[in-house]
Formats: structure tokens, C-alpha cells, sequence
């Protein structure tokens, strides 16, 4: 996925899922670090993000939305209360051509 398509598929998720905030998108490596981020989070890339939900709305339902729209999305829990987090890409090291083509840091 590319950037662009990535951020079509979040605008994309909110539409469906009207009751989502993001609360993170792209992170510098200090406030990744801070947030207890991976080193190989999507999140320095700007291809992660998260979003929250007033309780009572349905995080299960969103995370269904977003593997709709060929997002790789989990609900959970880092401490902060219970979140989707979304991503263009596979977790682990992205591939080099992506990175040779879209860049990173």
C-alpha cells in the first residue's frame, strides 16, 4: 500500500466509522520511544495510526471496517485504554523497495 492509498483508507474508515478520534499518526523516534513504540513501527513511517472511540461504539466493528478496506488493524490495550490501531503495511521491517520508493528514516 502506498502512502497515498493509506491515507485514502483511514479518511475512508472515519466515513464508515464516524465515531473514531485518531489520537496518533506519524511519530518522531523520541515520541515513538516514548509511547513505547516498536523500532520498527509503522508509526515513524506515517503508515500507522490510532484511533479511539467514545465507550459504547463499537472498536470491533471499526477494526472489521478497516480489513474492508485492506488495512491490517487490531484492537487493543497499551496501557492507555482500548484503542484500533491501523497500518498500510505488514508488521515487522518494511521492504526495501517500499523504502527505496517512499523513503524512510
Amino acid at each position: 500500500m502506498t502512502p497515498c492509498e493509506f491515507d485514502a483508507a483511514c479518511r475512508a474508515l472515519v466515513e464508515r466509522a464516524p465515531f473514531l478520534s485518531e489520537t496518533s499518526g506519524r511519530r518522531s523516534v523520541e515520541r515513538n520511544d516514548g509511547a513505547g513504540g516498536s523500532e520498527v513501527s509503522k508509526h515513524l513511517l506515517g503508515m500507522a495510526r490510532d484511533f479511539a472511540a467514545d465507550e459504547g461504539y463499537g472498536l470491533q466493528t471499526a477494526e472489521e471496517e478497516a480489513e474492508r478496506l485492506g488495512l491490517w488493524a487490531v484492537v487493543h490495550d497499551v496501557g492507555s485504554g482500548d484503542h484500533l490501531h491501523v497500518q498500510g503495511l505488514a508488521p515487522g521491517n518494511p521492504p526495501r523497495w517500499w523504502l527505496a520508493k517512499f523513503g524512510g528514516e
